[in-house]
Order: C-alpha cells, then structure tokens, then sequence
C-alpha cells in the first residue's frame, strides 16, 4: 500500500501517536510511513523513551508504598503482642502462680495453744488485696516450717459478692516440735507464741545510745506517744551513765497505769540499746527513773518467782541485755512485764491521752 503521508505530516501527528489517540486507518499510516523513514522514527522514539522512563520511577515508588505499609502493620502487630504478652504474663503471675511472701507481710489473726496441745493459726497478709494459696509444711530437727504463694484476689468476684478472701485456719500438734515458721516468720518457739511486735522491735534494736534516729523508731513501735502523751527526746551521751530522757508535755503520772505502763516501756528501752544505762520518763511534776541493773534484778526475781508459779524453767538471765539476744527471751520478757506492771497475762494496756 502506498505510504501517502509526508514527514511534516507524521512529525504533526507523532504526540498523538505516541499517547495512543490516533484512529486505527491513522495510526496504521504512520506505521508504514515510519518503516520506511528512519528519521521519522528516531523522533518517535526519542518521543515515547520519557514516558517509559518515567514508568520505572512510578514503580518503584508503588513498590516502596506497599514495603512500608506492610512493615508498618508488621511493627503494629509486633506491639500489640508484646504488649499483650506482657499484659498476660503479669496477671497470670498475679492471680495464678503468686510470688513468695515476705516474713514481714505475714499477719497471724489468730495463735492460741488449746487443751490438747495443739496450735491454732489463723494466717494472713497484711496486703488486703492478696491471700495465702498452696500452704505446705516440711519438718526437721523439731522444726515445722511452712510456705505459701501470695496470690492476688480476683477484684471482680470480689466486687460481685462472689467470692470471700480465703485464710487457712491451721491446727499444729506441738508434741515433738520446738519451733513454727510460716512464710519466713517465727509464729511459735519453745511454748511462747511470737508477737509480730517482739520481731519489729528485735530488728529496731540497736548497739548505741546516741543514734536519735533509731530511738525514736524504737520509742515508736513501742507506741509511747499513744500510750502515754506527746513528748520530746534527750539523750546524755557524754560520760556514763548513759541516759536516754523522755520529756511529756501533758501527760501526769497520776495513775497507776501511767506508772506501770512506763516501767513497762522503759523496760523494753533498756533491753534494745546495748549500752543505755537508765531511763527517764519525765512528767511536768514527776519522773520516772530506771536503771539497766534495776532492771536486770527485778527481771530475775520475777522470773524464779514464774518458774515455780508455772513449774517452767526459764534462764535467769543476769542482764536485760540477754532479752534482746532472741524473740524468744523477748516474748518471755514481755510477758513478765506484762504480769509485772500491766496486771495481765497477755494483753497489753493502752491509755488514751487526756
């Protein structure tokens, strides 16, 4: 067929040749017309190259997009499960597995030793939030030691009225035993329950007299301020005897419980600095003195005079400063004391300040 298309004619309609918008019968004249003219077609060629360049860099952009997109919800979903891990593996340690309890967030509501010789515990945590699960008992040597996971109450049963927190009422044979652990806490030695206090003020002791900041914890687990009154500190530390004072601003020693209640405490004062030599307990118009050798015989006396009352045998123990050595001389100071000054067997006097 004869090519009747010139090169101007052909170079007009090269652009829309190129973009593919020319009639069939057009487009298959310029075909020909381009077979048959090299320049023509150079041009053609030279026309289409920038747009098929141009493909490429669309592509690869296209194809950067999609990699993005997809690492993007590759790292969300990578989030998401850790998080969600994390989030599991706290409950499930929480309401299910537990931890181990400290000694000191062990709470006996209840050690009483019945007729039969058997003791009977009531134990909790002091964490309202947690209770004991899985108590198991070992023995050795006369010593029953217990343990237990801390488990977190589930808060909506609890919420729901479903569920009551659980405390394990334990009933121990004492026959053959010297001593009870629960969760790394002493709870009963040799016939003495332990009190958590005894423990609290054990660890409070301290070697030395003019360390203010320990007396004052002592003085406060001791609750001397809301047993007695308010009152200032002041210490003689400069030549012996070494004196610890208690100055009450409001507080008279008018009552024999206020008496009695301060030989109680200054007793104890005694017993847990290693080198204090006398307490004074002054009022606004008397005083209360005590010595560690004033002490340590009253202490003696008291305890032949409870070993025969008792058929016990409980060391006589030439210094108050041997109390202090163990909870269970200490248990058995306090509760000299207690008969002593407190008239009671085991319950301890508070009085209210005025």
């Amino acid at each position: 067929m004869k090519n009747d298309l010139t090169c101007g004619v052909v170079r007009d309609l090269l652009p829309s040749y190129v973009e593919n918008l020319l009639g069939e019968e057009s487009r298959e004249a310029v075909d020909r017309h381009l077979e048959t003219c090299p320049e023509c077609r150079e041009r053609k060629e030279a026309m289409a190259a920038p747009a098929e360049e141009a493909a490429e860099p669309e592509k690869e952009v296209d194809y950067l997009k999609r990699v993005k997109k997809g690492t993007v919800h590759k790292i969300v979903l990578a989030v998401v499960c850790t998080v969600l891990l994390v989030v599991g593996g706290y409950l499930l340690k929480e309401f299910v597995i537990g931890r181990t309890p400290d000694a000191e967030h062990i709470s006996i509501e209840l050690a009483q030793v019945d007729a039969e010789n058997n003791l009977n515990l009531l134990a909790d945590t002091y964490w309202g939030a947690y209770e004991l699960r899985g108590l198991k008992s070992t023995e050795e040597n006369g010593i029953l030691t217990y343990t237990a996971r801390e488990v977190r109450v589930n808060p909506f049963q609890t919420a729901q009225g479903g569920y009551r927190k659980q405390i394990p009422l334990l009933s121990i044979p004492l026959k053959g035993l010297d001593e009870v652990w629960i969760c790394g806490r002493l709870v009963w030695q040799d016939g003495m329950v332990i009190d958590r206090d005894t423990l609290l003020l054990l660890d409070a002791k301290t070697p030395y007299c003019g360390d203010a900041p320990a007396l004052g914890n002592i003085a406060k687990l001791l609750q001397v301020g809301s047993r007695i009154g308010r009152y200032n500190i002041s210490l003689q530390t400069s030549e012996r005897p070494y004196r610890w004072t208690l100055e009450f601003e409001e507080t008279e020693e008018t009552t024999s419980e206020i008496s009695g209640l301060s030989r109680f405490l200054g007793y104890q004062m005694l017993a847990l600095v290693e080198n204090l030599d006398e307490v004074c307990f002054q009022y606004p118009s008397s005083s209360g003195f005590f010595t560690a050798e004033i002490a340590s015989n009253s202490l003696a006396r008291l305890t032949e005079v409870y070993n025969d009352k008792h058929a016990t045998s409980w060391p006589v123990h030439e210094s108050i400063k041997e109390y202090a050595e163990s909870p269970l001389e200490y248990q058995r100071m306090v509760k000299l004391l207690e008969e002593m000054f407190l008239g009671t067997s085991g319950t301890t006097v508070t009085v209210v300040k005025p």
